[in-house]
This record gives C-alpha cells, sequence and structure tokens, in this order.
C-alpha cells in the first residue's frame, strides 16, 4: 500500500506479510508490518513511536511495540530519540533472531532521504479490518500531516 502527500513531500510504503526472519513465526504472536518512509520534501521529519496508530475496526487501540532502534544524522549527536505525540507504546523484547534488527529506526529523517524497517504491533484478532494512522510531525515536533492505511485481517481456513 502506498500513501503520498505532494505537499509535504513524504511517501510511505506499507506491506503485509512480507516477515522472513526469525523468529519465522513471528507474525503469528504479533502484528508486523514493513514499511518504507521517503522524505522527498523540504524539512527534517520525525520518525517516532509515539506518531502511529492502530485501531481496528471496533475501536480497540494495538499498542505498537518498540524494538528501540534509532539512527542519527553523520556529524550529530546521539541524544536517543524522541517518543512522539504520545507515550501509549510498548516494547518488544526478543533474545536472539532478526526482530530488534530488522526494525524501523527511530530518528529525524533528512530531506532527500528514506529509511525501511520492520513495524511491530499487538496482534489483530477478533477484528476483521483496523486503521494505522501515521501523524508525521517536523523535528521541531509542528504537525505536518497524517497517513492514513486501511488494513483487512485475512486469517487461513481452520480445518
Amino acid at each position: 500500500m502506498l500513501a503520498r502527500d505532494p505537499q509535504s513531500g513524504l511517501s510511505v510504503v506499507l506491506t503485509t506479510g512480507a516477515w522472513q526472519g526469525i523468529p519465522s513465526d513471528l507474525d503469528e504472536q504479533v502484528t508486523v508490518l514493513h514499511v518504507l518512509v521517503a522524505n522527498l520534501g523540504n524539512r527534517p521529519i520525525r520518525l517516532a513511536p509515539g506518531d502511529i496508530d492502530l485501531i481496528d475496526e471496533r475501536g480497540f487501540r494495538r499498542d505498537l511495540l518498540d524494538a528501540g532502534g534509532s539512527f542519527v544524522q553523520a556529524g550529530q549527536n546521539d541524544n536517543g530519540y524522541h517518543p512522539g505525540r504520545q507515550l501509549n507504546f510498548g516494547r518488544i523484547e526478543w533474545v536472539g533472531g532478526d526482530v530488534a534488527s530488522s526494525a524501523l529506526p527511530w530518528g529525524v529523517l533528512v530531506p532527500g532521504t528514506s529509511m525501511r524497517g520492520y513495524v511491530y504491533f499487538e496482534k489483530v484478532d477478533r477484528a476483521n479490518a483496523a486503521t494505522l494512522t501515521w501523524h508525521f510531525h517536523d523535528s521541531d515536533s509542528r504537525p505536518v500531516v497524517d497517513l492514513t492505511f486501511d488494513l483487512y485481517v485475512a486469517r487461513g481456513s481452520q480445518t
């Protein structure tokens, strides 16, 4: 799925069913989404775990499970990442495997750059659909744009 905002220059590609890491059954335990965020605009954009909401069709919020990775522009100080507009996210702790190393890192995406990785959420179960809304802010915490994705749950046949 693709969401694009011509005014800010932000583009997000979201892919479901893409997990091929270790543990191989991770997507049976949590909701795994692969994202690519491209900043083709003219101002730095904050990537933060508290800026993403996943709400199922019944109105229940699924917490993002932060793997804790971050990035900084070369030559800049690493003061940790900004948590975002809210603190309603948890942590995903996994010993070994690819969970942390494959996660989308948090930081400030400068113009002309992109970042990719996985984001993890509490499992969407007992619902057939959910909406992911990414509330983008600039590096000074000013709102830029909200990009929304409609997600549908596919379940295998039960025999």
